[in-house]
């Protein structure tokens, strides 16, 4: 749907990719305003909304009773939680469950390429950039909007962590011994580029 021109005013509100539209107001009013406008200019263009696939969230940290919202004749669904691009949204604006999704889908990601990581003929320099440019790219999806709380971040560096002592090994002693590397020494190998830092950075 092509929504310039005429109806800029609408811009400020409403997100559109593909057959996808996404609308958010800080009122109620405001969102029944715009979902009439969107909804007769779309029927200019032979384009009708579909009911059944139309749903509202309200992002609070209140307790509240979900209700249908009416519009018209035509009732939309509330919900707790939606997936839009990819990504969760939740209703108390929460991102520890995305996160926690994020991190098994690296895992996923990382397993299904682990005959990679652990070949010896891939140097770990090179792994090293397949872990920067395959796996975690899938962790940190979205993460622009993301506020981390501390636990969030350990969860984050507990992931990174695994996956690096995987790439680059042990540490073999004077002895003859071989010992895991550090959190620290992990840090130094990879030049303080850590997930953290590379959220921050986003």
């Amino acid at each position: 749907m092509e929504l310039r021109g005429k109806i800029t005013t609408l811009l400020k509100q409403c997100i559109a990719y593909a057959d996808d539209i996404l609308i958010t107001t800080r009122t109620k009013q405001s969102l029944l305003d715009t979902f009439q406008k969107l909804t007769e200019i779309s029927a200019q263009y032979g384009l009708i909304v579909n009911g059944q696939k139309t749903k509202y969230l309200r992002c609070t940290r209140k307790n509240y009773r979900p209700e249908e919202l009416q519009i018209d004749s035509m009732y939309l669904e509330q919900v707790q939680s939606y997936k839009c691009r990819g990504s969760n949204v939740h209703s108390d604006n929460s991102i520890e469950e995305e996160i926690q999704h994020r991190i098994t889908l690296g895992n996923k990601a990382y397993y299904a390429n682990q005959f990679l990581f652990k070949c010896r003929l891939v140097s770990k320099k090179s792994k090293l950039k397949l872990y920067w440019s395959i796996v975690r790219p899938i962790v940190t999806y979205a993460c622009e909007v993301w506020v981390l709380k501390e636990t969030m971040k350990n969860k984050l560096m507990v992931f990174e962590w695994k996956v690096l002592r995987k790439i680059f090994g042990p540490t073999k002693e004077r002895g003859g011994t071989w010992r895991i590397k550090t959190n620290d020494e992990l840090d130094e190998l990879i030049r303080h580029k850590n997930i953290i830092n590379h959220i921050k950075a986003q």
